[in-house]
């Protein structure tokens, strides 16, 4: 990738769809550096794609440094280009996110997620790796892992770990999630597999809502508002919305889906057995 001086107006940042939100105390102080040190590191961006009216190029990495030399007073910026396609570009953002310890849980399971959903379209032949009996049968023939024995190696979990998070976020309305970002909800696991079983979409998004305008829990306002359901019964009434969904699961998949449902406390271990 070479290095060149790029005019700020020719940059696309693609504020809105970013992983991670531009934090407007960071850009500061890295504006007041720049001010006071030049910029050390480039940002990275890759081609547009050409058309009369669309950017010259796109934000690849660096969101918080474009910004801090918008806030600067700056024109244009060090940035290197690459030579990435979209799904590219956004994998890589996903993967630098995602080594970050400061990212929430709602926005590591959305980062996983999408990654999947990336991994899955620029490695097709991947996508049936998931059916092996062992891990010596985690790669397929040209050597490419599985997205979660990759993902997992990256971040330093389990696989386990990885088919939770993309569990948790498949269950949530982009609306919902667009609500919850920022909020102290997005880092509440056991709210966020609550908000999950919550299942009529604008159900869901209405009480997130109103949870939120009301400074509570959403499982605080289902106490208020909904009867309770006797501990023998609650399988069985999620089962009869859930079962079709969860039995065509990836056996992994399964059990992190129906482990989260008992840490969250919505059914026993016991009700699963009875139920299997």
């Amino acid at each position: 990738m070479n290095v060149k001086k790029i005019a700020l107006a020719d940059i696309d940042p693609r504020t809105n769809d970013r992983i991670r939100p531009v934090n407007e105390g960071y850009v500061e102080i890295i504006a007041q550096s720049f001010i006071e040190r030049g910029q050390d590191t480039p940002i990275e961006v890759r081609y547009g794609t050409g058309a009369e009216g669309s950017p010259k190029y796109i934000l690849v990495a660096g969101g918080h440094r474009l910004a801090a030399a918008h806030l600067a007073g700056w024109n244009e910026v060090s940035a290197s280009v690459s030579k990435l396609n979209a799904d590219q570009a956004r994998l890589k953002e996903i993967d630098e996110n995602l080594i970050r310890q400061e990212l929430d849980i709602l926005s590591r399971a959305r980062s996983l997620f999408e990654r999947k959903e990336l991994y899955l379209r620029l490695y097709p032949e991947t996508r049936n790796g998931g059916d092996r009996v062992s891990d010596q049968f985690a790669t397929v023939a040209n050597c490419l892992p599985r997205f979660a024995v990759d993902a997992a190696a990256r971040m330093g979990v389990s696989e386990r770990t990885v088919h939770g998070y993309v569990s948790l976020y498949r269950n949530l309305q982009p609306e919902t999630v667009r609500a919850l970002q920022g909020t102290t909800l997005a880092n509440d696991r056991s709210e966020l597999l609550f908000i999950g079983s919550i299942k009529e979409p604008g159900l869901q998004v209405e009480r997130v809502k109103k949870a939120l305008a009301e400074d509570k829990k959403p499982s605080e306002l289902a106490s208020e508002n909904v009867a309770p359901v006797a501990n023998e019964e609650k399988w069985l009434v999620l089962g009869r919305k859930e079962a079709a969904r969860v039995l065509k699961m990836e056996a992994p998949a399964r059990r992190v889906f129906l482990d989260e449902l008992v840490t969250a406390g919505l059914i026993t271990r016991d009700q699963i057995l009875e139920a299997a």
